[in-house]
């Protein structure tokens, strides 16, 4: 996953990514790696996924507007975590097979 820029709103900082699947158990390790980082700068908001009608990828909120350089900190911690995770899910492939049919021996 890459991150491709950095909006700011009225109280939130939203980074924008290629991602277009994230599974629960990806979210959940996002969220500790940078709860921590979080933490180191003592900063008490966590972070949230989301998403916009416009923009294809994920979005990943920072529910706060820290200092320019903290920022920066932050978004170099969030490149490095986020790095390791595909963009796009795997390509799965489902197909349906007919019953095999049972050979049953009758009995007289």
């Amino acid at each position: 996953m890459k991150l491709l820029r950095r909006e700011k709103s009225w109280i939130h900082t939203f980074f924008v990514t290629d991602c277009t699947y994230l599974p629960d158990e990806g979210a959940r390790e996002i969220r500790r790696a940078m709860g921590l980082v979080l933490e180191e700068r003592r900063i008490v908001f966590g972070l949230h996924f989301t998403s916009w009608g416009s923009e294809p990828g994920l979005i990943i909120c920072l529910e706060c507007l820290p200092f320019p350089e903290t920022l920066e900190a932050i978004e170099k911690e969030l490149v490095h975590t986020i790095a390791p995770f595909p963009s796009h899910p795997r390509a799965t492939k489902v197909e349906i097979e007919p019953p095999a049919k049972r050979l049953t021996t009758a009995r007289r």
